[in-house]
């Protein structure tokens, strides 16, 4: 087989895997637009309200979310956070 050959029966498959899929989540296509025509009507959310200040408790519940998501050096700090 040349590469050309080649190159039109790798499109072809393509094409025919691209269109089973398509087929395959039409449904799912179909309810999802159902639902951003139905989402359209809807009142916008309201805009949330600004945070104010953290109490202290929060600010530690912060810093050790902060802490395992980041990890401590050996210092117990946080990479690039200062004292």
């Amino acid at each position: 087989m040349d590469v050309s050959a080649y190159l039109v029966h790798a499109a072809t498959r393509q094409m025919a895997e691209s269109d089973a899929i398509e087929e395959q989540f039409a449904e799912v296509d179909a309810l999802i637009a159902r639902a951003e025509r139905a989402a359209g009507g809807l009142p916008a959310e309201p805009a949330p309200e600004p945070a104010g200040e953290l109490t202290e408790q929060e600010r530690r519940e912060v810093e050790e979310a902060l802490g395992l998501v980041h990890g401590r050096d050996r210092q117990g700090r946080r990479p690039g956070h200062t004292a």
